[in-house]
């Protein structure tokens, strides 16, 4: 069935409501003040650096100090997607108000689509608060060019869609408790299989798989703050990372929306 796009925006607006009142919100909107204040602080440092070798310029202490603050934001934001979205459609399938909403003629594809909107609101809003802050403090005090921290803001929402999808696809079989785990385990299992294989490490089977074909959570934060670590950028690598990404991204909404509609809700317990 199609997607109705004028109730879709509707209930994704109704979805950022029901996100923005649960208890998890406050703590994110004061961790995210904290974290960007903690950057300003460090920022304000003196970005001379004496080595053996003499000293450092500018651009090379604040480019790798932002690949690495914005790579850390970055997988905190796409962790948060999955932990928001990992009961915001369960949610209303244990109270349930989604039969209710479904009862009219509507498509759960609609439904689905719309509490995922919902949800991803807030990593989406956290993104832009956090990397954004953070690129334009480095582009101001570091000389760094703004454009590497635009993409890295792309690439974390991109991540942030499929983590959440997945997220949310969990929930409807999976208790809640386990499907946060496996959020968490998830990302922080692909962003050090990305993170050894950057660095030249040896990966066993199922690390080198989740490098390989997995999504690229961190690789693909990694190629777009290339402009401020100076590392050079190969067609080949930055097209694999973008279909990877793109893939997981449409391939994690497509199975959502496939499997709540072929999902039985009529006995739905909470769990």
């Amino acid at each position: 069935m199609a997607v109705e796009w004028r109730p879709l925006r509707l209930l994704a607006s109704e979805g950022l409501r029901d996100a923005a009142r649960r208890r998890v919100v406050p703590a994110v909107a004061g961790l995210c003040f904290l974290t960007l204040a903690m950057v300003n602080s460090c920022t304000q440092c003196s970005p001379a650096v004496e080595t053996t070798g003499g000293q450092l310029e500018t651009l090379a202490v604040f480019g790798w100090a932002g690949v690495i603050t914005v790579g850390l934001l970055a997988l905190w934001c796409s962790i948060l997607a999955g932990l928001v979205a990992s009961d915001h459609l369960s949610a209303t399938l244990e109270d349930g108000s989604a039969l209710l909403v479904l009862s009219r003629p509507l498509s759960r594809r609609t439904f689905a689509l719309a509490r995922l909107g919902g949800s991803l609101t807030i990593s989406f809003a956290a993104a832009f608060f956090l990397l954004g802050g953070t690129g334009i403090l480095l582009a101001i005090r570091g000389e760094l060019p703004l454009l590497p921290a635009v993409l890295a803001i792309g690439a974390t929402m991109v991540n942030c869609i499929g983590v959440a999808a997945l997220a949310m696809v969990s929930s409807l079989y999976l208790p809640r408790m386990v499907t946060f785990l496996l959020v968490i385990g998830g990302v922080a299992s692909v962003a050090m299989a990305n993170l050894m294989a950057a660095s030249g490490m040896a990966l066993g089977t199922v690390l080198s798989l989740l490098d390989e074909i997995g999504p690229p959570i961190l690789s693909a934060i990694v190629l777009a703050l290339s402009g401020w670590s100076g590392q050079p950028l190969e067609g080949d690598a930055v097209l694999n990372v973008a279909v990877r990404m793109g893939v997981w991204a449409v391939g994690s909404v497509s199975t959502l929306l496939f499997l709540f509609e072929h999902r039985e809700l009529t006995h739905y317990e909470p769990r």
